[in-house]
């Protein structure tokens, strides 16, 4: 009996262990299940997290291909531009170069046919002298005028027995010819009280 006692107590001790490394395990298990769940919750937000930054990192690829693209699209066209700027002030260079050679030729003729003009009056002049004297020749012989040379001038002009600048003889013949009471190149303003003032003069336009 003493023996079967010891057994028991044995038995029941043994028991109690096991009982508490059950629950020992049964907690560590607990706690193992709960740490197993913050993992595959945690590796659930990674895998969101990193299939996020994929979606994300694909999108930014793209979007600079895109703008890559667009800038090669831009640079083309911008090469395009400048390489008709280039032919275009290639263009305007060699129209200014043949702007200036015609410059230059209608420079040159302009020069020539100054030099042709004044070489035309000389001899249109002298031949007007001559044509001069040979009329006064002739008046000389047919009226018994004056010496038929020595006292002539081209310039001038005969006015009321005078001889006298062709200019001064113009200004004297005009005098006369403007009306009583008014200067040469001046008419009394019209309209009396409705025009100008009384002893006003207005210029007359040539």
């Amino acid at each position: 009996m003493c023996r079967s006692v010891v057994l028991f107590q044995g038995g029941l001790v043994g028991r109690e262990c096991q009982a508490e490394e059950v629950s020992a395990l049964e907690h560590k298990l607990s706690e193992a299940n709960h740490d197993l769940e913050q993992s595959l919750a945690a590796n659930t937000n990674l895998s969101a997290l990193i299939a996020t930054e994929a979606a994300e990192k694909e999108f930014a690829q793209k979007e600079a291909a895109e703008a890559r693209r667009q800038l090669e699209d831009e640079r083309l066209r911008a090469a395009a531009e400048i390489a008709k700027l280039k032919e275009l002030v290639e263009e305007r260079g060699e129209q200014l170069s043949a702007s200036a050679t015609e410059m230059a030729a209608l420079q040159l003729a302009k020069e020539q046919a100054k030099a042709e003009l004044d070489e035309n009056y000389e001899e249109a002049e002298e031949l007007l002298k001559q044509c001069f004297e040979r009329a006064v020749r002739q008046a000389h012989l047919l009226y018994g005028g004056p010496p038929t040379s020595g006292s002539f001038d081209l310039d001038c002009e005969v006015y009321q027995g005078r001889l006298m600048p062709s200019a001064e003889a113009a200004a004297l013949a005009a005098q006369e010819i403007a009306p009583a009471g008014t200067q040469v190149g001046e008419v009394e303003a019209p309209g009396g009280e409705a025009g100008a003032e009384e002893g006003k003069f207005v210029e007359i336009q040539d």
